[in-house]
């Protein structure tokens, strides 16, 4: 396991509702994420770097078990 990779082991990734999605797309702190779930499904999704963005639903945090960026890096 890489040095990024066991920084975001620790950050204990979470699932978290947009409270407006298309506001990520052109962030340069997201970027787009294969997603698998604490209980198996999987989902695409935008995956975001910024620790303080005022457009996440914390309410609907789930846990993450795996996480695919769409340069083939992987965390969690």
């Amino acid at each position: 396991m890489g040095r990024r990779e066991q920084r975001m082991a620790r950050r204990q990734l979470k699932i978290v509702r947009l409270l407006e999605p298309e506001l990520c797309l052109d962030c340069r702190f997201a970027k787009m994420a294969d997603v698998e779930a604490a209980d198996g499904t999987q989902q695409r999704m935008i995956y975001c770097r910024r620790l303080d963005c005022d457009n996440w639903d914390f309410a609907s945090a789930e846990p993450v078990s795996r996480v695919q960026f769409e340069d083939g890096e992987s965390a969690a």
